[in-house]
């Protein structure tokens, strides 16, 4: 093992390939910020020539602004000649040239926007692209964020090649063991993307016909002989006195006899036994006889033991052809991934380590490697220990050369992210390659006795962290460096607090206390404690540096969120504020599990049982006697039950998010749950799965079915599970942090809470699946499926998970700056923990199998003894560890703190509103709703709509009307044909793929497939109208593609605009129709400005000229009489129409004149059509359907001058 030196930043060489292990606290992102000064000094390197690669964008983000900060105080310092920073001042002093030195540092400040900062994945992703031709990459290739869909497609395929064609006692024995396309996604979880990952074992799948044969002639045998049979069988296991009673009671006989008549109807389609089979074998019967009788017979008990032995060999052969399926899905999916990602030219993050990783080890990889050393002259890894043998690979074939500058900065010690891909053997593999290593060992965060504290709890053993490349070295308090102090009552007290919890005193007994009932005390002293510390606090007796301890001091570190949550359940009974930095699953929420109820409730409104489950969510608020209420008072439960069909309506209408938005608005829910003692919790929990199942639904294009359907597979955990799921956070205002230890590391905290750093680390023997990294394969990362060789692989997996626990347990006591609790006792599945190890490990054990010496030796404890080791500790500490029984029950002095008094008032809104200013659309002008948020404008409907429970949603067309006049009115059906049009190519020849687009928005809108014939001839009929009665050609179907803009938005701003001053415009100008100018005249809104929005369905090119489209899915009669031109006029003018495509008209001409050079409305501008998608027949004639009109160019020039504002 290579000795480490103390890195010196000031002098130690810059050379070579170096390691710096950076315990916690001791300035890790300083000493980076300082290498890297030096290098532009010292070596005279350029920003974007020095390399700085850490782990998240948080980090780059800190990297950036810590290097810059530095550069700017060097700048400071090499100007002024001096510097309160000892390093700076050491690095000034010694320069022989300080102003070559100043000048390269502003230049260094000037560029700092060029400085080569990566993520990891950012570097990988740079260079594939800056060496696209070295590397093999496309240019034009997507990132995504998301590849679990694409995961979870390739596992379905997967199940579905080995499934359907499977013989049916296959696939109900795979069911029976929860092999499924669900368990599979959960198998692979994050393994995928590692190429050094080993499989084991590696089972072929053979044939099982045999097998099968065997087992169903078997059972047929054992069918064909119970009906003959039973009686006697009955008899004899009844009434046969040499059979053991205690085995073959007399009461449980009758049962078995039931069973076995269910099993031979059964038709065998499993080969599962039922419990109790046993009974009816001859070898059972044979071990269940008294001394000195002979065991019954019967042929049937020897058919049974024939089949029962068939049975055994059946399901050993099926066991060995899953086990190989389970191996196979790992190289299908690796394979599929990389063929799928090609087909649709897109990578995942990892793919980008990958892809780099595969160009550095082909053919050209050295040349590849030279170019990326000669752009950056000098390496700077943060965050090391959370590499993995990918990662490692990469920077060792690029600067792993005898020229090359690499400095590693890590803490292995602090290696805690395994769960993410993280490997601590791939650090401790280049440990051993590097010659240079250094440590920092000056503590620069806590309290210089916190510091020897927690030396003395680590340097008891001779492995504290198990493995001998984790080495431990004590750290030191930083020279000249202050240290605030927690004093209660004037008093200093060790910073270190040992909780010893007295189990025999609880329980009453010599056994160890449950972990449910522990961690539920341990939360109850917690609070007490917190509430103590609190109310000194308020009492200016807890002092901390030269302030009072405030709640916002404090932290509670836990391992997992069912502890957070107990944590924060004990202070909020206490009426202390806390807020949880959890990193749980928004979809194991509470509230996840309440809005699927709600919405099932709602999804299907006839079904009254669901109605009561969803009102008796906190959302709706119904409580069990409101409830009884409600379903007395029949009107009452008839309102209600409309509701509940209105919500139903709202949502298949017009989408998840209008209805639930206003479900809370109508149902007041949000201010409900703001009641509870969580509410905040709950409300940002509840509105972050609004905004992700509306983004799903409309990303997916997600029916109400399908998006219940996701929503439960996400809480199910059946489905793709997405990163960007975590809880978020609520207020974090003066309050105690309640956060995971993973989530605290690099944070600092006054005062810390580590109640549950007792986390075990064995493996349960029932879970075959497990990671562990194989000694005798080089320690590479193995997964075992459940190899012959798994007991042994599981103790190399527990010792693992051991070492692991340790530094979660070091991470947790060093994020303490002053003071630090830490609780201990006799807990069940506490025996392999680390403190166990710690406080309790055996002088002389198996390194080998150290999980389970420290188990046995723990059991074998008394609370005297634990606690008597724990004082050996203590002496060692030298009086910086407080050891003292844990208050429990009425020894928990609490302190429940009032809110503030605080004398409120309302404030005096001393400003002024401009309340005509608004964004307004052609459907706030015309509704009298004014100024509501607008989507794309579409026909509108009679709210009376949500209501009609007898409206015109069929779903088969009917007798009469036929054709497209009897498709479904309404705005389902205005957004389905919208949304059609949008899609289609209108020069498309092949009718297979138009019927094939039109088959898919039949089914994504919840449209029968009978409608498919209707619809297409709809479309031929409007495609080939021509929309010159002059000019045959000019149709639909003339325009391409690249001429077209579908669903064109935009925005202008607004003059003040009244219904006074349109109509003045539009009748000054002479309006042709001056039906049109009074009915424009009928308008009533306020005057108002800001604003004008809207959204133009379609603007296509033909001839040099631009058209505007708008689709009109309005229903005026059922004959093509009733879409001629009187009655388009009529429509026009009864819905404003005519305003509309004036407005819009004035928008596509301000639109022109900024994209096209010379620009002129006479000259560019063709026309405008509102077409009536129902009343389109060319064969009946051209003035059927479409509405056609050319504004003249002065009233556009009036509107252009009287609406928009310069």
């Amino acid at each position: 093992m290579i000795d480490k030196q103390d890195f010196n930043i000031l002098n130690s060489r810059l050379e070579g390939t170096n390691l710096i292990e950076a315990s916690a606290g001791t300035g890790k992102t300083y000493t980076i910020a300082g290498l890297f000064l030096r290098l532009v000094i010292e070596m005279n390197l350029s920003v974007n020539e020095i390399l700085v690669v850490t782990f998240t964008e948080a980090a780059t983000e800190e990297l950036k602004d810590r290097i810059r900060t530095k550069l700017r105080q060097a700048v400071e310092a090499f100007s002024d000649g001096c510097s309160k920073d000892s390093f700076l001042n050491g690095l000034q002093q010694r320069n022989e040239n300080p102003q070559i030195a100043l000048r390269a540092l502003r230049e260094a400040l000037r560029t700092f926007d060029q400085a080569s900062i990566f993520t990891i994945h950012g570097f990988c992703r740079r260079m594939l692209h800056e060496n696209a031709f070295e590397s093999g990459s496309l240019f034009d290739t997507d990132l995504v964020t998301d590849q679990e869909n694409l995961k979870g497609e390739i596992v379905d395929d997967f199940w579905r090649k080995h499934f359907y064609k499977a013989s049916p006692l296959f696939v109900n024995y795979a069911i029976e063991q929860k092999f499924n396309p669900g368990s599979l996604f959960s198998l692979i979880g994050g393994r995928v993307g590692q190429p050094y990952l080993k499989i084991i074992p590696q089972v072929e799948t053979t044939d099982t016909s045999r097998q099968e044969n065997e087992f169903k002639e078997a059972f047929d045998e054992v069918c064909k002989a119970w009906s003959l049979a039973r009686a006697e069988v009955e008899t004899i296991l009844t009434t046969d006195e040499g059979l053991n009673r205690n085995k073959y009671r007399k009461t449980s006989i009758p049962f078995w006899i039931q069973n076995m008549e269910r099993y031979v109807t059964s038709h065998g389609h499993s080969p599962s036994l039922f419990n109790g089979f046993d009974k009816f074998t001859s070898s059972e019967l044979k071990g269940s006889v008294k001394k000195n009788y002979t065991p019954p017979f019967h042929t049937f008990f020897e058919l049974c033991e024939t089949l029962r032995r068939k049975q055994e060999e059946l399901e050993n052969v099926f066991d060995q052809f899953l086990l190989g399926l389970k191996a196979q899905l790992f190289s299908y999916i690796e394979d599929e991934l990389i063929r799928r990602k090609a087909e649709k030219n897109i990578m995942f993050f990892d793919d980008l380590l990958l892809k780099l990783h595969r160009a550095l080890n082909e053919k050209e990889g050295d040349d590849l490697a030279r170019v990326i050393r000669i752009k950056f002259k000098a390496a700077l890894i943060d965050e090391f220990q959370d590499t993995d043998p990918i990662q490692y690979s990469i920077f060792q074939k690029i600067f792993g050369t005898e020229n090359s500058l690499l400095f590693f900065i890590g803490d292995p010690k602090q290696a805690i992210y395994s769960f993410r891909g993280a490997d601590v053997f791939a650090y401790m593999a280049a440990s051993g390659d590097v010659k240079s290593q250094h440590t920092l060992r000056e503590n620069w965060r806590s309290d210089p006795d916190l510091i020897n504290a927690i030396n003395a709890i680590f340097a008891k053993a001779d492995r504290p962290f198990v493995y001998d490349k984790i080495s431990f070295q004590p750290a030191v308090p930083a020279a000249g460096k202050g240290h605030d102090s927690v004093r209660l009552n004037g008093k200093s007290e060790p910073p270190m607090q040992l909780w010893f919890l007295d189990v025999g005193e609880v329980t009453g007994t010599g056994k160890a206390i449950g972990k449910g009932r522990a961690r539920e005390l341990i939360s109850e002293s917690v609070a007490g404690e917190i509430s103590r510390l609190v109310d000194l606090g308020r009492k200016n007796q807890a002092i901390l540096g030269k302030r009072s301890l405030m709640e916002g001091d404090i932290a509670v570190l836990v391992r997992t969120n069912a502890e957070a949550h107990l944590i924060q359940k004990a202070l909020s009974g206490l009426n202390i504020l806390s807020v949880l930095y959890a990193t749980g699953n928004l979809f194991d929420s509470h509230e996840a599990l309440e809005m699927e109820r709600l919405l099932f409730g709602i999804a299907d409104p006839t079904n009254e049982r669901r109605i009561k489950v969803a009102l008796t969510t906190d959302i709706m608020g119904v409580s069990g006697e409101g409830l009884d209420r409600l379903m007395e008072d029949e009107t009452g439960w008839e309102k209600l039950l409309a509701k509940f069909r209105m919500y139903h309506n709202l949502w298949n209408e017009h989408g998840f998010f209008r209805m639930f938005r206003y479900i809370l608005l109508q149902e007041k829910a949000l201010p409900r749950l703001m009641s509870f003692p969580d509410g905040e919790r709950r409300n940002t929990n509840l509105l972050h799965l609004t905004e992700l199942l509306h983004q799903t639904s409309i990303e997916k294009k997600l029916s109400m079915e399908g998006l219940l359907k996701w929503l439960s597979e996400q809480r199910n955990g059946t489905g793709p599970m997405l990163e960007e799921h975590p809880l978020r956070l609520e207020s974090d205002e003066n309050a105690v942090k309640i956060v995971t230890i993973h989530k605290s590391k690099g944070l600092e905290y006054p005062v810390v809470f580590c109640p549950f750093a007792w986390g075990g680390s064995m493996i349960k023997r029932s879970k075959d699946t497990f990671i562990f990294h194989d000694e005798a394969d080089n320690m590479r990362l193995t997964l075992d499926l459940g190899s012959k060789e798994k007991d042994k692989n599981r103790v190399f997996a527990e010792k693992e998970l051991l070492s692991e626990n340790l530094r979660l347990l070091y991470v947790a006591l060093t994020r303490a700056k002053n003071r630090c609790y830490m609780v201990w006792g006799r807990f069940n599945e506490a025996e392999t923990s680390a403190p166990a190890y710690l406080f309790h490990k055996p002088e002389s054990s198996d390194p080998g199998n150290i999980v389970s010496a420290i188990s046995q030796r723990f059991k074998g404890l008394k609370d005297e003894d634990v606690f008597t080791e724990l004082k050996t500790i203590i002496d060692r500490a030298g009086g910086t560890i407080q050891l003292s029984e844990m208050p429990v029950g009425t020894e928990i002095k609490h302190f429940p703190l009032p809110g503030e008094k605080i004398n409120l008032s309302c404030r005096k809104f001393l400003g002024y509103i401009d309340r005509q200013w608004h964004v307004s659309s052609f459907s706030s002008l015309t509704s009298n709703v004014p100024h509501s948020d607008e989507m794309a404008d579409r026909d509108i409907i009679s709210p009376q709509f949500y209501y009609d429970q007898n409206g015109s949603e069929g779903l088969a067309p009917q007798e009469s009307p036929s054709g497209i006049f009897s498709f479904p009115k309404g705005a389902k059906a205005g957004i389905f044909l919208h949304d059609l049009l949008e899609h289609l190519d209108f020069a498309e020849k092949n009718s297979d793929v138009m019927k094939s687009l039109v088959a898919d928005k039949l089914k994504q809108y919840s449209f029968e497939s009978q409608w498919l014939d209707t619809i297409y001839d709809m479309i031929k009929k409007v495609l080939s109208a021509s929309l010159d009665p002059v000019s045959n050609g000019f149709k639909l179907s003339s325009i391409q593609n690249n001429d077209r803009l579908n669903e064109l938005e935009f925005y202008f701003p607004l003059k003040t605009i009244s219904p006074e001053k349109i109509k003045r415009i539009f009748h000054q100008k002479g309006f042709k129709n001056i039906s049109s100018v009074e009915t424009i005249g009928r308008l009533h809104f306020s005057p108002t400005r800001g604003f004008m929005k809207g959204f133009m369905d379609l603007v296509f090119q033909w001839h040099d000229r631009f058209y505007l489209v708008d689709w009109k899915s309005n229903f005026l009669g059922d004959r093509i009489e009733d879409y001629g031109q009187e009655s388009l006029e009529l429509a026009m003018k009864k819905e404003f129409y005519v305003l509309q495509y004036h407005i819009y008209t004035l928008a596509l001409d301000q639109y022109l004149n900024l994209r096209l050079p010379n620009y002129s409305y006479e000259k560019h501008f063709g026309g405008v059509f509102y077409i009536f998608l129902r009343g389109v027949d060319p064969e009946s004639g051209l003035d059927y359907g479409i509405y056609r009109d050319l504004p003249s160019p002065e009233l556009i020039g009036v509107l252009r001058e009287e609406l928009i504002d310069k």
